[in-house]
Formats: structure tokens, C-alpha cells, sequence
């Protein structure tokens, strides 16, 4: 079951890089696999972020927790994704979002210190850290945020199902609510009508 996860992680990756199998051997010299329980936090905002996931199974979220106690949900992840504390892992500071499991999770932790020690050593591992970089951290970044200005919720609700197909019967309605900004009550509003015009 694990060496068919690490497949899976293997193929994910080439859509950034194709490493041959020496290097991909290297950069699985860094990694351990884990099963995380539904509703295990993998990073609090008081700890300094380690790891990059990579979900072979389930969900995770990242949000913030602010002084009051009040959550937003920045980012949902499923199968196939990375997710991490971009600026924890840069900056080594304390992570200012958490990450939770919202299901049972198969993950690869990716060692991200050791990543970058590769990094200095091989261009294959380099040329994947940028292209990563550039798609996911760029790229896909600009385009939510534009999204999040010019889009009504209905088009974000739409675009967030077509990205992550079936989450919606997955995880709590109010974890989708939060991450685009609108009520649980308004959510419903949309799926309904979504529903209705079908």
C-alpha cells in the first residue's frame, strides 16, 4: 500500500519535474509516510513549520485563528495536493495558520530543510522547486485572489467543485462556507439554486 502511494507521489511530481530514478530515490531518502486521525492538527500557529504534505489520501485545511477564537479557512487540499506554511518554512518564524485533517489522511512528509540541501547540490530538484514554485505559489495564487475580488460566490463555489471534485459530500458545508467568505446559510442558497437549474 505504501510503495503504491509513493507511485502516486512519484506521478504528481512529474507534472513538475520527471526525475529519472536515482534522484527520485534521493528526494524519497527525505520523506516518511503517516496515517493522521480526522481532526489531528499537523501545524498550530505556535510551532515553526517542518514539512511540505503531500495528501495521498484525504483532506486538509490551513486557517488562521484570530485573538477572539474566530477560524477562516484559507486553503481546502485533497488527494494530490501539497500543503504546508509557505511563510513558516521560509522564514523559520512560527507558523501563523494551522493545519488540521478534516478526514483519516495517508500523507508523505517531505522534509523541506533537507529538500533544500538537494536543492544546492542538484539542478533537477532546483528546476522542480521553481516550476513548483511558479504554478502553485504564483501563478494559481494570482488567480484566486483575483477571483476572490471579481467573482461572486456562486463562480467560486463552482470553481472550488470543479478543482476538488466531490468535496462538497466530503466535509462539512461550513468549512466550504468559510474558505469562500460567505455564510453557511448562503451556501445552501447557491447549491440549491445550482441544484434547481440542473
Amino acid at each position: 500500500m505504501i510503495k503504491d502511494f509513493y507511485k502516486q507521489f512519484r506521478k504528481a511530481c512529474d507534472e513538475y519535474f520527471v526525475f529519472d530514478d536515482e534522484r527520485f530515490e534521493k528526494l524519497k531518502d527525505i520523506t516518511f509516510f503517516k496515517e493522521i486521525k480526522k481532526g489531528e492538527i499537523l501545524l498550530d500557529n505556535y510551532s515553526k513549520a517542518k514539512y511540505i504534505y503531500f495528501i495521498c489520501k484525504g483532506v486538509l485545511r490551513t486557517y488562521y485563528l484570530d485573538e477572539n477564537g474566530k477560524t477562516y479557512t484559507k486553503n481546502l487540499f485533497i488527494e494530490n495536493y501539497f500543503s504546508t506554511s509557505k511563510v513558516s518554512l521560509l522564514t523559520k518564524e512560527t507558523s501563523y495558520l494551522s493545519i488540521e485533517a478534516l478526514e483519516d489522511c495517508s500523507l508523505i512528509f517531505i522534509d523541506y530543510d533537507k529538500y533544500k540541501e538537494l536543492i544546492s547540490k542538484y539542478d533537477e530538484f532546483k528546476n522542480f522547486y521553481i516550476n513548483y514554485l511558479e504554478k502553485n505559489w504564483v501563478i494559481v495564487k494570482e488567480k484566486n485572489e483575483i477571483s476572490l475580488i471579481l467573482d461572486d460566490a456562486k463562480l467560486r463555489y463552482q470553481n472550488l467543485i470543479k478543482n476538488n471534485p466531490n468535496i462538497e459530500n466530503r466535509i462539512p458545508l461550513h468549512y466550504i462556507a468559510d474558505h469562500l467568505g460567505i455564510t453557511a446559510t448562503q451556501l445552501s442558497r447557491i447549491r440549491s439554486k445550482l441544484k434547481n437549474s440542473k
